[in-house]
């Protein structure tokens, strides 16, 4: 795991987001609106967010919401975890600014299924809500209805929001949240995205590998060859370099890419004569990656200019 440090956060979420998100991207638009409230805010903890991308969606939120129990945050951050098996990127996001109209931070990189169980293990009870309105607000317990409606004395209704049992143990939790993310190593952003994107494409041909293997007799229409359909979620996402790199990584000699009349989707093909057995192929460093690489380990390191101190003149 990495953090990336004083980042442009809405650009790199949405270039995250572009390597899991398959469907139902416009969720960011929705993200985008709370980080920049966010953003705008005075108070710390609502600068402290946790963000996920998980295949059909992405969500936000303050991380002090996620670590009470019985939130929408809460539930949401576990459910994922707890009743799925999606692919889940999770960051955590501390903003620090606003530079050109670009809101500045930093990115932690979660371990998803490590960190929704952490979320399990500490989040702290939280029996009451705040409700704030135009001028004022008033406490209730949390099971009790909330419709909304303006309140005669305080006026309109704005939002809500949960208060911990104990406010000193929430506030010491995200402290220590804080310390583990600083205990990560700088990261390349750059880099991250590409092994994202490298990720995404050989697991769908390990899938497909696995799948081919599972089959016992030859499943197309016409039963002359094994077939498998390509992921929804990756064709959404891959361009034709993309479907082009996964054919390369497995491992037939009869394989071809092809749709069947009347059904949705893309499927990969075998003749039933073809040895299934095979693992992936793995990529290999393009010779001109190889060849820079080479030359930078090689060559020699200029030595510094010498220049005057000027500091000790007199």
């Amino acid at each position: 795991m990495n953090k990336f440090e004083d980042v442009d956060v809405i650009t790199s979420l949405e270039a995250i987001m572009k390597q899991n998100t398959a469907f139902y991207q416009n969720d960011f638009d929705l993200d985008r609106n709370i980080l920049q409230k966010a953003a705008a805010s005075p108070t710390a903890e609502d600068r402290r967010l946790l963000w996920f991308s998980r295949p059909s969606g992405t969500s936000c939120f303050r991380e002090r919401d996620v670590f009470l129990k019985g939130t929408r945050q809460h539930n949401t951050w576990r459910f994922y975890g707890e009743q799925t098996r999606d692919k889940v990127l999770a960051y955590a996001v501390e903003l620090t600014g606003i530079v050109n109209g670009k809101i500045k931070g930093n990115l932690y990189e979660l371990d998803y299924p490590q960190h929704f169980r952490h979320v399990k293990e500490q989040a702290l009870p939280a029996d009451n809500y705040t409700l704030l309105y135009e001028h004022g607000e008033r406490v209730q317990p949390a099971g009790q209805y909330l419709d909304g409606n303006p309140d005669p004395q305080l006026g309109k209704f704005e939002r809500f929001e949960a208060q911990p049992n104990d406010p000193e143990a929430l506030h010491f939790l995200m402290r220590e949240e804080k310390r583990s993310y600083d205990r990560l190593k700088p990261g390349d952003f750059k880099a991250h995205i590409t092994a994202l994107h490298d990720s995404r494409i050989e697991a769908e041909a390990q899938r497909i590998v696995a799948e081919m293997k599972r089959q016992d007799s030859p499943n197309s229409p016409n039963k002359t060859h094994f077939m498998v359909e390509l992921s929804p979620y990756f064709m959404q996402l891959a361009s034709t370099k993309d479907t082009d790199r996964l054919f390369a990584m497995l491992p037939y000699k009869t394989l071809s890419f092809s749709k069947i009349e009347g059904r949705h989707g893309t499927f990969a093909f075998l003749d039933k004569s073809e040895d299934r057995s095979r693992n992936i192929r793995k990529a290999r460093p393009s010779v001109r990656a190889q060849l820079t690489a080479d030359k930078k380990t090689a060559a020699p390191k200029k030595a510094a200019a010498k220049r005057k101190n000027h500091d000790l003149e007199v």
